[in-house]
């Protein structure tokens, strides 16, 4: 008898020890929220440049012709928002592709939605945005941005320079490795 009562008490001990040394090694760690996966074109840039080169937008002619120069107050708003919020003093508009240069970002945009108020749906405009590496014309980032996602009011007037303003986070952001 006794030695069955000696068999149960080193089972049950063998038990406790087995529970703390299982929850002891696992350790307690809090529970966080599950993150989005960084991709690929959110990430910082891995290369430095010294200089950002902002090519002319490209723009379907049917959507120039709906807000002729919208492209151009787009080009600027980007300019100048980007003297402001990156780290990059020298920025220059290129209206042609430009040459191959060492230290270089290119930021080359394509408008592809322009979506003025009075029609059904909100007004938007979207553009592509490829950076690109002006020593290789590799591009190395791309991303589709649109001022529908940026929360603020996006009358006719506005658009263009909420785009711009999108556009130059979007590149500071890449370029914040730098």
């Amino acid at each position: 008898m006794k030695n069955c009562h000696q068999k149960k008490y080193t089972v049950i001990i063998l038990i406790f020890v087995t529970i703390f040394f299982t929850s002891s090694c696992t350790g307690s760690k809090p529970i966080t929220p599950i993150e989005k996966p960084v991709s690929k074109h959110d990430m910082p840039l891995e290369k430095s440049y010294s200089k950002v080169i902002i090519q002319k937008f490209e723009v379907d002619q049917d959507l120039e012709k709906i807000y002729p120069g919208i492209t151009v107050t787009c080009e600027s708003t980007l300019m100048n928002e980007l003297l402001q919020v990156s780290s990059i003093s020298q920025i220059e508009k290129a209206r042609v592709n430009s040459v191959r240069q060492r230290g270089a970002l290119i930021v080359k945009t394509r408008v592809t939605n322009l979506r003025l108020a009075g029609t059904n749906a909100a007004p938007e405009m979207a553009a592509n945005v490829r950076l690109i590496d002006s020593a290789t014309g590799i591009t190395i980032h791309e991303k589709d941005l649109s001022t529908l996602s940026s929360g603020s009011g996006n009358s006719d007037q506005i658009l263009p320079h909420n785009l711009g303003k999108i556009i130059a986070q979007y590149v500071a952001a890449a370029l914040e490795g730098n």
